[in-house]
């Protein structure tokens, strides 16, 4: 990170030295082109995404379902004992 953003700066005042206005296209063309040279072989081992276990994925969509419906009992639960207290 420290590297991009020390990058990144230097562009950017050395754009304005020249009389460039930032962001300039030619100067992203720039930046595109040195990631392209010098980073393209950075990932060479891609991340491969899979579903979690049925176990799990139940658990993350069940959770949520009886939490809406536990929240929608308690608050028409309260409003009844409400009018009952008033």
């Amino acid at each position: 990170f420290s590297e991009y953003h020390i990058f990144s700066y230097c562009t950017e005042i050395n754009s304005g030295r020249i009389g460039c206005f930032w962001p300039n296209p030619v100067v992203e063309h720039f930046i595109i082109h040195i990631h392209k040279r010098f980073f393209s072989n950075c990932t060479l081992e891609r991340a491969i995404h899979e579903d979690p276990p049925d176990d799990t994925l139940a658990l993350l969509i069940l959770v949520p379902v009886f939490l809406t419906l536990a929240m929608v009992v308690l608050v028409v639960w309260c409003s009844k004992r409400s009018d009952i207290l008033a």
